[in-house]
C-alpha cells in the first residue's frame, strides 16, 4: 500500500489557528481555574506598561469567549497605568525630567 501526502494519516495538523496562552507570562499569575490573576508592581516603567498590556491581550486572545468576561473583571482590579503614572511622579520628585 504506498502512502500519499493527502491522505489523512500523513497530513501535518495545522496550529496557526489554535489559540496558545503564554507558557510562562511575567505579569500574571495562572490560577487553578485557569484565569490569570495580574501581578500588581507599585512602579512600572512606560515600557513595562506596554508589555503587561500586551501579555494581556495574548492571554484574552487565546482564552474561549465564556472566560473572556471574568478575564477582563480581574484585569481592572490593576491598571498598570497608574503605576506607569506613579513611577514619573517619582521620577519628577527627585529632578528627573525624561526628555520628550
Amino acid at each position: 500500500m504506498k502512502v500519499r501526502p493527502t491522505d489523512p494519516e500523513t497530513i501535518m495538523k495545522s496550529y496557526s489557528t489554535e489559540a496558545i496562552r503564554p507558557a510562562m507570562p511575567r505579569f500574571h499569575l495562572r490560577q487553578s481555574n485557569g484565569l490569570y490573576w495580574p501581578i500588581t508592581f507599585v512602579f512600572v516603567t512606560e515600557r513595562m506598561g506596554r508589555e503587561i498590556m500586551q501579555e494581556r491581550q495574548l492571554i484574552l486572545d487565546a482564552m474561549p469567549p465564556s472566560d473572556r468576561k471574568k478575564q477582563e473583571a480581574l484585569f481592572r482590579r490593576y491598571d498598570p497605568e497608574v503605576s506607569v503614572q506613579a513611577f514619573q511622579g517619582t521620577l519628577r520628585l527627585f529632578g528627573i525630567v525624561k526628555d520628550s
